[in-house]
């Protein structure tokens, strides 16, 4: 009865070895959240993937599986030597016979898992739904990804050394050539890193008017870079500071045109929002996802049917067409959410209305102005049209992200020195006023950027032409050529002091 029991299990197991793994669906962390996808997958094809399988998850079935019959064989034995019947015999020739000769095929596939096995356990996922930590970022993973870094540079030092060393040129070419190498492997620099390198290579051989630009354009330069790690979207140490919110009503900008939020942000005041569930906002993009691909489905099917049909039916089948696209544009268009960035304020410069008259009528066009800024140095403007005022004032608030430019500050509250710009028919003057003197700006405009950028003691004068365009570029064509203290002691070479210390 034994002997049945044991055949039956055996072939039972072999059973379940031939069996395909089960697929499991890994999410991401909910800790960073998932940006609002532009391309849609047909539902029908997201879980049923022929042709590809999970050869991790397949190992880790097999070894459970191989681990299941081998605690049935030990089970087996153990009721055969309870009921006293000789197991060192019939084991020794149940191990010794290969009847199949796949002996050596089951050691080398053993020393292939043994081989794997790090790896294996290397991709995998905890299931713990509380637990949010991200591997990456524990002590260990930081504390190995330091050693490395180490390592790598104690390699580079040594290989510097070895090429100041170098009696030939030959020697010394071959070590050029192994650093050069190292570097691009293993210490690659960012593009914006490299063009201030080739800058300041350039400023060691460049004299008078060419050096001052070179002067001009690699403070710009590193002025930029450091604002784009203050706010990298990519940068771990940047996570939760931009978030994806939903555009306001015009009439919401128009009404917070006021200077009290930042006057009291200036004074450091707190700057607290409310994080929005992602819980929910999954599952309306879900809900959206969803009827998104039902829409694609039925204009598949509308378009292939167009291909066969004439006459009437086929007019109606594309007014059908249009009447679909439309609807899947409105729900995109819905959804669509900016990005924004905490701790920015956005506010409306101006909406202007254009009318253009055609043989059917009058069309009108509006174009939106608007400045953001985090009162802090960072400021930036965009300009957007649309059929109507609330579209364009979308689509700039979409685009003053991406035009962004550091201004410095001298002693958090005003300019360096006086600055005169001009831009077509426009000129601005600015120079700078005494502590509490306030913002004595010549128009609305000027006062609203300086205010975002973090200034609160300047004073200002337009002479030409108003346009709220003109006026904000000649605005940051001044602030851009302002100099700080540090860059007249880097451009004349001379050390720069206040005048009560002469």
């Amino acid at each position: 009865m034994a002997a049945i029991t044991t055949k039956l299990k055996t072939s039972w197991s072999r059973l379940l070895s031939f069996r395909p793994p089960p697929r499991i669906h890994l999410l991401p962390p909910f800790s960073i959240p998932q940006p609002f996808p532009t391309h849609t997958t047909p539902y029908a094809f997201r879980s049923v993937r022929p042709f590809s399988t999970n050869p991790v998850m397949g190992d880790r079935v097999v070894q459970g599986l191989l681990a299941e019959v081998e605690r049935e064989k030990q089970k087996a034995r153990e009721e055969r030597r309870k009921a006293g019947v000789a197991l060192d015999g019939e084991d020794e020739d149940e191990e010794e016979e290969d009847y199949m000769g796949v002996t050596p095929l089951i050691e080398k596939l053993e020393k292939k898992k043994a081989k794997d096995l790090d790896s294996i356990d290397r991709l995998w996922v905890p299931t713990d739904s509380e637990s949010d930590d991200d591997e990456r970022f524990s002590p260990d993973e930081v504390k190995k990804r330091v050693d490395e870094f180490e390592k790598k540079c104690k390699r580079h030092a040594e290989l510097l050394k070895n090429f100041a060393e170098a009696e030939t040129l030959d020697e010394a070419h071959k070590w050029m050539t192994k650093i050069d190498k190292f570097e691009q492997r293993h210490l690659k620099l960012p593009l914006e890193y490299r063009v201030i390198g080739d800058l300041m290579n350039r400023l060691k051989e460049s004299t008078g008017k060419e050096r001052f630009i070179l002067l001009q354009k690699l403070n710009r330069a590193v002025r930029l870079m450091d604002c784009k790690e203050a706010y990298d979207p990519n940068n771990p140490a940047n996570f939760g500071v931009i978030q994806h919110r939903q555009v306001a009503s015009p009439d919401d900008i128009v009404d917070s045109a006021g200077f009290d939020k930042e006057k009291s942000m200036i004074h450091g005041a707190s700057l607290e929002e409310d994080d929005e569930d992602f819980s929910e906002r999954k599952e309306q993009d879900d809900i959206l996802i969803e009827k998104l691909n039902a829409i694609e489905k039925k204009l598949e099917e509308k378009l292939a049917e167009l291909d066969h049909t004439f006459g009437k039916k086929s007019r109606v089948l594309e007014e059908e067409i249009k009447d679909l696209v439309e609807e899947r544009n409105s729900l995109t268009a819905k959804k669509r959410r900016p990005l924004y960035r905490k701790g920015f304020d956005v506010k409306l410069i101006d909406v202007s209305r254009t009318c253009k008259v055609t043989k059917g009528g009058q069309v009108a066009k509006f174009r939106a102005l608007l400045a953001t800024g985090n009162y802090h140095g960072v400021v930036g403007f965009a300009k957007a049209k649309g059929p109507n005022a609330k579209i364009a004032i979308q689509r700039a608030y979409e685009k003053c992200f991406q035009n962004l430019h550091y201004v410095e500050r001298y002693e958090e509250h005003t300019i360096a020195h006086a600055i005169q710009a001009k831009y077509e028919k426009t000129k601005i003057y600015l120079w700078p006023g005494p502590m509490r003197s306030g913002m004595s700006a010549a128009s609305r405009t000027v006062e609203t950027v300086l205010y975002l950028a973090g200034f609160s003691n300047v004073k200002s004068k337009i002479i030409g032409s108003r346009n709220p365009l003109n006026v904000i570029k000649t605005l940051f064509k001044a602030l851009n050529a302002i100099e700080t203290p540090k860059d007249v002691q880097e451009k004349f070479g001379r050390t720069v002091v206040e005048t009560y210390l002469l």
